[in-house]
């Protein structure tokens, strides 16, 4: 087998681990959606409009900014390593460890609640959008009684 077939190998490989990981997380998202649905004491107040939808998405996307900003300074700290062979490279890598794992829970938590968010968007805009046929019936059904004429009068 030469190095090049190898590589061709581990290409597939990685490819068919990536397509497996992108299930299991699928999966993993629309769980934690459903635990987020039924784990509390009252199901989280739907979502009304873009606004709110903004809201929850800044709010997941800072708490990953921060984990992704602590992720770096492990990193930073496993780079010291490098020159230092006195410092001790395990705890750094640990750490790195640690941080991503929390910012994947994070990640997939944030995931499960814009998913919550998108079905709640998509019936409280729906609701508000009508199509042009129901715009067109009820701009038919508002018109004025008109005033009785007497005809008979005259």
């Amino acid at each position: 087998m030469t190095s090049y077939e190898q590589l061709e190998f581990d290409i597939e490989t990685r490819k068919d681990l990536t397509i497996a990981v992108g299930k299991l997380i699928a999966e993993t998202i629309s769980n934690v959606h459903e635990m987020i649905q039924s784990c509390c004491e009252a199901p989280p107040e739907p979502v009304r409009n873009r606004h709110e939808a903004y809201g929850i998405a800044a709010e997941h996307y800072a708490k990953i900014a921060d984990d992704v900003k602590a992720i770096k300074g492990d990193l930073a700290t496993l780079l010291g390593t490098l020159s230092d062979p006195n410092f001790p490279a395990l705890e750094a890598t640990s750490s790195i460890c640690n941080s991503m794992a929390e910012a994947a829970v994070n990640v997939i938590i944030a995931a499960a609640e814009m998913r919550r968010t998108l079905d709640n968007l998509y019936i409280a805009e729906r609701i508000e959008e009508k199509s042009p046929i129901e715009e067109y019936i009820e701009d038919a059904a508002e018109f004025e009684d008109a005033e009785p004429t007497n005809e008979s009068e005259e």
